[in-house]
């Protein structure tokens, strides 16, 4: 039995026409309209008015690895913006009022300088939950470690794919789980060193091993967030979501339902543990610090007397912090040919660089999930019966985007949810040459699944934030 492959969603429904999003085809539209429309009223098409249309025209069409001209110069008139201002500069502040045992400042856009989290204690002893008080979202962190994957047999590989989809299958019927980000890091840590044996040429012999080769190796963990809008929560929940009494009821509700999930989808479930202000503060140090793992206390919590970090500068394709630097690139074209279930094992699994794989998972309502997919097959069959007219044959790519849907279809009627996701993979390294390695290994890794990676190009203080343990990727 072999493991079981599939295909992502339809290139096509990475843009709303032709690939471009809806303002980059409402203000090509409007282009178009202004040059045209002066024209019955004797208008030359050669006006200064057309040729600046024209101009706008090209900047809002013209796709650069998946964003327009325009899009490009926003970037960067934003970035110099924020490193003129500051406004990258991020910090966290533990402090303690009733429930509440912390406040995390994240990065905004332009305009923002501080986004602010509260940490807010559960009713479970040492867990605790973010919440994003303005925006009425609730986010607990889940840290856990995955059963072995490589060496099972093809019917556990397939058992584990099945599982994972019942489970997002089941975080649809939650209405309030706006999404669901999952991170799979590997990261380096210090190893704890031997007890002397009493012998002094062989403690010589493993002091002299730990100390050199063994003294650090390559931990591999899985972080889930579970992000609960309190807006859309209904009944009895829903007159609890305004305190933090009643968020944590909810929060515990809908995690104790996705961990009842997760057993089916290869997690460890006897190795989970909810985070609390400490531990998420910690998971935070040792992400920029691979050796702060002798600050941490016996349960992992780092102390609220020492910072997380003490420096942060923002470039155009990474950021330093504390002398980690770390460059996110976004997932921009999933596969486009079906793929094994695994496919990415190589990456998350590596034992030599650094870095964070990020996934954001957006269950979608099946009703409306079909009904995108019969408003694009309508499309293309439209296009079909236009190009049989003028004697065109059909695209191979409609025709194979048309199996698709009908298989997507299909998936649905037989019970089978619809998810948006997004991906992000953020390489962590303490030289340059460090990172470009890293770099080329992730890029590599994603061309062979016949995807494709590209950098955050002077957006990096959004991806280090997605790369952070507190369930922000994907806002």
């Amino acid at each position: 039995m072999a493991v079981v492959s599939q295909s992502f969603a339809p290139p096509s429904r990475a843009g709303w026409l032709a690939g471009r999003t809806r303002p980059q085809a409402l203000l090509a539209f409007a282009c178009v309209m202004t040059m045209v429309a002066p024209l019955p009223f004797g208008s030359s098409f050669l006006s200064w008015r057309s040729l600046v249309c024209v101009a706008v025209f090209v900047f809002v069409v013209w796709l650069h690895h998946g964003r327009s001209l325009l899009g490009l110069l926003a970037l960067s008139l934003g970035f110099a913006l924020r490193r003129a201002t500051g406004m990258t500069r991020w910090s966290v502040s533990p402090f303690s009022v009733g429930r509440t045992v912390g406040l995390i400042d994240l990065p905004g856009g332009v305009g923002r300088r501080m986004r602010t989290l509260d940490v807010v204690n559960t009713r479970f002893s040492g867990a605790s939950f973010l919440w994003d008080v303005t925006n009425g979202e609730a986010v607990a962190v889940l840290r856990l470690h995955a059963q072995g994957w490589l060496f099972q047999s093809d019917d556990v590989k397939n058992a584990r794919v099945d599982g994972w989809a019942r489970a997002l299958q089941e975080c649809a019927g939650l209405r309030d789980v706006s999404r669901i980000v999952t991170q799979a890091r590997a990261l380096p840590h210090l190893n704890a060193r031997s007890q002397d044996s009493g012998v002094e040429f062989v403690d010589e012999d493993v002091r002299a091993v730990e100390d050199g080769p063994l003294s650090a190796s390559m931990g591999h963990d899985m972080l889930l967030a579970i992000v609960v809008d309190t807006s859309r929560t209904r009944g009895r929940d829903g007159r609890r979501a305004h305190t933090a009494e009643g968020v944590s009821e909810i929060l515990s509700a809908r995690v104790e339902s996705v961990t009842d999930l997760l057993v089916g989808a290869g997690a460890d479930t006897d190795d989970v543990w909810w985070l609390d202000a400490g531990q998420l503060r910690a998971q935070m140090k040792c992400l920029f610090n691979p050796d702060a793992g002798w600050m941490l206390d016996a349960a992992g919590r780092l102390s609220d007397e020492v910072p997380v970090s003490t420096h942060f500068d923002e470039f155009t394709r990474h950021v330093n912090v504390d002398g980690m630097l770390c460059s996110t690139f976004w997932v921009d074209r999933w596969p486009n040919e079906p793929v094994q279930a695994g496919w990415l094992a190589a990456v998350v699994g590596n034992g030599r660089h650094p870095l964070v794989f990020t996934q954001v998972w957006r269950p979608a309502d099946t009703d409306r999930a079909e009904h995108r997919l019969d408003n694009r097959l309508q499309q293309l069959e439209t296009i079909d019966l236009l190009n049989k007219k003028v004697g065109r044959p059909t695209s191979q790519r409609n025709a194979n985007e048309v199996r698709e849907i009908v298989l997507r279809k299909q998936e649905i009627a037989d019970g089978f949810g619809d998810v948006d996701f997004q991906g992000f993979v953020t390489v962590l390294a303490s030289d340059r040459a460090r990172l470009r390695e890293g770099e080329v290994f992730v890029q590599h890794q994603f061309r062979n699944a016949h995807a494709h990676l590209d950098s955050m190009f002077r957006q990096q203080w959004a991806g280090l934030v997605a790369a952070l343990p507190l369930g922000q990727a994907g806002r």
